[in-house]
């Protein structure tokens, strides 16, 4: 049986005016589908000031999916009331790393957000030593195909302002991964854009941008485009080991 994932990112409550109407047009398509789903992934920036107020408004929004869940956390995200706000748990010191366990498969969702320093948001991301080799365990302890999830891109995507931002020393992640044959690929937010290239050599999904866009640099848009339509992304992990992944655009300013 195929097995989909619907991956959502980037939904920015609190942040672009019309952050809400657009996280509830994304839910309002994945509820529209018969059948659903099997998975809500959201990797990441759900509230853009990590305020518990947008984590109220996006509880309310992402608790309309009646099926299982994974959220993350991203750069513009706060740990503590994240993990209140939308998990109801008390966070423990450190990263805040989760696993979405199924029949056939796993998604382990890795915490690569650096806390803000003297009140400034920090948005590059980071994998402490601790979390890969709590990773490095996870894969190693079961052989179930595992899609890897982090906020923060670990490589390149053509993107200039997305270069100074995306996860620092990436490569002692790409050689866990490497290590392990049963990973099938790694799906990761913050860029705001649809796009696929490898890491480890495997795929590297970005699953969209919900509140916006980032556009190509030669592309003549605004470098954040905010009138862009949302998008959202589609796994489909098939019985034999392969992933097609389908990205959507969502009608939007009375666009067709």
């Amino acid at each position: 049986m195929t097995i989909v994932v619907a991956h959502v990112s980037d939904t920015h409550f609190g942040g672009p005016p019309d952050a809400r109407r657009r996280a509830e047009a994304v839910l309002d398509h994945l509820l529209a589908l018969d059948p659903a789903p099997d998975v809500l992934l959201v990797s990441g920036d759900v509230a853009d000031h990590g305020l518990p107020e947008e984590y109220a408004e996006a509880r309310a929004v992402l608790d309309r999916w009646p099926g299982p869940r994974l959220v993350g956390t991203g750069n513009h995200d706060v740990r503590e009331p994240f993990a209140r706000g939308l998990l109801d748990v008390e966070l423990a010191p450190g990263p805040l790393v989760q696993v979405l366990e199924a029949a056939d498969f796993r998604i382990l969702m890795l915490d690569s957000l650096v806390p803000a320093r003297d009140g400034t948001r920090i948005d590059h991301g980071e994998l402490s030593a601790d979390q890969l080799a709590w990773l490095d365990e996870q894969l190693g302890s079961d052989d179930r195909p595992v899609l890897l999830s982090l906020h923060h891109p670990p490589a390149d995507l053509g993107l200039g302002l997305m270069a100074p931002i995306l996860l620092k020393d990436p490569e002692p992640l790409e050689l866990v991964v490497m290590q392990h044959s049963h990973v099938v690929a790694t799906l990761v937010g913050h860029a705001h854009t649809a796009c696929a290239t490898t890491f480890a050599g495997r795929p590297l999904l970005v699953g969209g941008g919900c509140a916006s866009t980032v556009p190509l640099d030669a592309e003549p848009y605004p470098v954040v485009w905010e009138a862009g339509p949302p998008t959202l992304a589609f796994h489909l992990l098939h019985d034999d080991g392969r992933l097609t992944t389908h990205w959507r655009a969502l009608p939007w300013g009375g666009e067709a």
